[in-house]
């Protein structure tokens, strides 16, 4: 487990109040490339460091030239951002997950963060959704401590009805209350299709929903231009797909009648909905399907079912 003195300190801690602000690797690189952002944005500087290799095991070798060396295990950091208002931000943003013992990492980070002055926790996570690439993601939460699901209820966020978070950046939320520290997660929408690409829309609107949240301003003007590529990119592939996947002319197997459902139909949909619950790049397809067939509502609530996990 980690421990908080384990962590070594490289400079000295401010004592103003910080907020705590995780990011550990999942969907869509989400919620490690909004903390990123949140570096650079301010300027964040290493406060102190962990020994990792107390907590992860080597996995892999590097070559060069033909020579083997031991390869790296994940650097556990915590990064000081000074705001200029009542409270810092202590960023916190590791490589990737351990293999076992989530929790009891995540109380140790707590512990060391608590340490340093950190009053407040928020984590991120990316949920996949059918959401059209060129709107604008919803945000949701979830909290361990009612009065901050208040508080984020009051700025307009939803909470998130049902779902899971897979991870760290949801068990932080259990170490934060252990320490009676109030903690939330903000979960930004992911298009299914993209769930194998970074996605700087959802980053995008996790970082102004947190801003806000947190008082602060930050210029994301630059990451438009990113934005856009992105979109057209989305719907370009989103066109291909869809194209080659409703080749098939209904109209020439009275099987496939829109509206009617075939012993074939049943086979299929059935298939399409084991491979989306394999991989959720697939329910582009099973949507598709669902929507040809005007069957969506009678099978909304198992195809949503697909989407409840966040990460």
């Amino acid at each position: 487990m980690v421990d908080k003195h384990y962590f070594h300190q490289v400079q000295k801690s401010s004592s103003k109040e910080k907020w705590l602000v995780v990011g550990w690797p999942g969907v869509c690189g989400v919620a490690s490339q909004v903390v990123q952002k949140l570096d650079q944005g301010f300027g964040a500087e290493t406060n102190s460091f962990c020994d990792s290799s107390q907590e992860f095991s080597l996995d892999e070798i590097v070559v060069k030239n033909g020579v083997a060396f031991p390869g790296k295990v994940p650097n556990l950091i915590f990064r000081h951002a000074p705001l200029g208002g009542s409270h810092d931000l202590l960023l916190f943003q590791p490589e990737r997950h351990p293999e076992t013992n989530g929790l009891e990492m995540c109380r140790g980070v707590m512990k060391a963060a608590i340490a340093l002055g950190v009053r407040k926790v928020i984590s991120f996570a990316a949920q996949p959704s059918t959401v059209d690439p060129r709107s604008i993601p919803r945000v949701k939460f979830c909290s361990s401590d009612p009065e901050f699901g208040t508080e984020l209820s009051a700025r307009k966020i939803e909470p998130l009805e049902d779902g899971k978070i897979r991870g760290l950046n949801g068990l932080i939320l259990i170490a934060a209350q252990e320490h009676g520290i109030p903690a939330a997660c903000l979960i930004g929408e992911v298009p299914t299709l993209g769930l194998q690409m970074l996605n700087p829309k959802t980053m995008k609107v996790l970082l102004s929903a947190f801003l806000e949240l947190s008082g602060t301003k930050l210029d994301l003007s630059h990451m438009d231009e990113t934005i856009q590529v992105y979109e057209e990119y989305m719907l370009e592939l989103a066109d291909s797909i869809e194209g080659s996947f409703l080749s098939v002319d209904p109209t020439t197997n009275p099987e496939l009648l829109r509206g009617q459902q075939s012993e074939f139909d049943e086979a299929k949909l059935e298939e399409l909905f084991q491979d989306a619950g394999v991989d959720r790049v697939n329910a582009m397809y099973l949507k598709s399907e669902l929507d040809r067939l005007d069957l969506y509502t009678q099978y909304e609530d198992r195809f949503l079912d697909l989407f409840r996990d966040c990460s």
